[in-house]
């Protein structure tokens, strides 16, 4: 409404002054326009001027109210509390065994990366981000990141492995310690996405799952039915194992071995794109409003100059004058 009555006012001001302005310039006609008087045309001119001078307060005033709004909105985004998306890795020697992907040709780990990257494009919104890798041990790598780059980098070949000691697997514990380390979030801020081939020590009982965490997705890579040896005994992604523990923590678990994870499994996390609409939007009128107002506004005068009437003032030139001025 500011906008129409901004504009409204601006009419209503601007058709006073015009008034006013033909009642005082019609004693004066003759002067400025001759004996013929002015084009018939000329007499929008008021109009034009009220109208055009009305579709630019019009279109100021839009853009305003819009970029004061967005701003309110951006702030109200800040101030609300961001969705901690915390990814878990397993980073065991089995994860680099070659028996992922759907045709079998790629590592544990490169097939997690390609599960991280399809997460990745496709969540959004105020969001912070963490990666967790376990072994032998938990260790946070990074915690609280706006850029999705951080988590990127993490999962393309950075050498964690070395950075804990050497050892047996131990699916668990490094479960258990994952939920310490993210307990102190605020309630209900958290999903995890635990990434893991279930190659473990016999679990150990799992904790309850704290009230920071909203949900907790557990992705299974590696050959489900098919092993390969490693440190004496045959690997393969053990379903039973990562089901057990995703129904300890009331998550859910999905194979994602050949397949990416199901974009209803994200939930909230993707948001939707707007459905394209047709014809201008909003800001795009009132930048249009604008343009054309000026434009108009700007023309008018010259079109009165060039085209108001047909009445030009000739100035009589003494051709002898002309002639002696020539020959000098």
């Amino acid at each position: 409404m500011i906008p129409l009555v901004s504009a409204l006012i601006a009419f209503l001001l601007v058709s006073l002054a015009e008034w006013l302005h033909v009642r005082r310039i019609r004693v004066a006609q003759r002067l400025a326009f001759g004996p013929v008087g002015a084009r018939p045309w000329t007499r929008l001119v008021p109009l034009l001027r009220a109208v055009s001078l009305a579709a630019v307060v019009w279109g100021l005033a839009t853009l305003l109210l819009m970029k004061t709004a967005a701003g309110d909105h951006q702030k109200s985004d800040k101030d609300r509390e961001a969705t901690r998306l915390v990814f878990v890795a397993d980073l065991s020697p089995s994860m680099y065994l070659t028996d992922a992907g759907p045709e079998g040709k790629l590592t544990r780990h490169d097939r997690m990366q390609e599960v991280v990257e399809g997460i990745l494009q496709r969540v959004s919104g105020n969001l912070r981000f963490g990666v967790i890798g376990f072994y032998t041990d938990s260790l946070p790598v990074v915690m609280e990141a706006r850029d999705p780059e951080l988590v990127r980098n993490v999962f393309n070949g950075l050498p964690l492995t070395y950075a804990m000691p050497l050892g047996k697997t131990d699916l668990g514990t490094a479960v258990n310690l994952t939920l310490d380390q993210v307990a102190a979030f605020p309630e209900g801020s958290t999903r995890l996405v635990i990434f893991s081939d279930g190659d473990s020590v016999d679990l150990v009982p799992i904790h309850a799952r704290p009230k920071s965490v909203k949900e907790v997705i557990v992705l299974g890579v590696g050959n489900p039915t098919k092993g390969t040896y490693i440190d004496g005994h045959q690997s393969r992604q053990e379903a039973d194992t990562l089901a057990l523990v995703a129904s300890s923590l009331k998550g859910s678990y999905q194979d994602v071995n050949t397949k990416h994870l199901a974009t209803e499994a994200l939930g909230d996390l993707v948001v939707p794109l707007a459905p394209l609409r047709k014809g201008l939007t909003l800001a795009q009128l009132a930048v249009l409003a604008m343009v054309l107002g000026a434009l108009i506004h700007a023309c008018v005068p010259v079109a009165q100059e060039f085209f108001g009437s047909e009445w030009k003032v000739r100035v009589k030139v003494d051709e002898r004058r002309a002639g002696r001025a020539q020959t000098a």
